[in-house]
Parts: C-alpha cells; sequence; structure tokens
C-alpha cells in the first residue's frame, strides 16, 4: 500500500505525497521503516476504533492512506515524526 500511495514502483513519483516522501527520504534514510510503522499502527487504531471485522479490511487500509495522504500533504512536516500519527508509536 506504501509502495502504491508513495508512486515508488514508477522510479519518480508524481503524486504530492510521494514527491514529500522522497524529500522525506533525502533528510533521513529510515524514512520508509518509520512511515511503515506509523502506518500499522495507524491502521490497527483505526481497526480497533471501527471494531472492524476482516470483511472491512479493505475499507480500513482505504482509510489509512488516506490519513497518511493527508498527513504526508501538510506544510509543516519535514521528517516522519513530524506527523500526526507518529505519537502512536510510543503510546
Amino acid at each position: 500500500m506504501l509502495i502504491q500511495m508513495l508512486n515508488l514502483q514508477s522510479g519518480k513519483p508524481s503524486s504530492l505525497g510521494g514527491i514529500r516522501f522522497l524529500e522525506l527520504l533525502e533528510k533521513d534514510e529510515m524514512a520508509f521503516d518509520n512511515l511503515y510503522c506509523v502506518a500499522f499502527q495507524m491502521m490497527d487504531a483505526q481497526w480497533l476504533a471501527k471494531r472492524a471485522s476482516y470483511m472491512e479490511f479493505n475499507d480500513v487500509l482505504k482509510s489509512t492512506r488516506a490519513q497518511l495522504e493527508r498527513e504526508l500533504k501538510l506544510e509543516d512536516v519535514s521528517c516522519v515524526r513530524d506527523l500526526p500519527a507518529y505519537n502512536l508509536l510510543h503510546r
């Protein structure tokens, strides 16, 4: 999901989220690993909040993707730690 969202398979992302992610990656080689951890925790939090079943997996995945895309577009994000959802890693 992250590879698709960030459009990394194309070699040069065209989406704003992908472009912003490459900027983060230039500053921090662990950006993808950290973003993966944030995405996983975000998905877990949404799963629990929605009391989802396996039948709702795609809905939770879509909402996780949408939230990550919104957060990556925030202007004050200069590293993965600046994402609002980063605090999910420290619960």
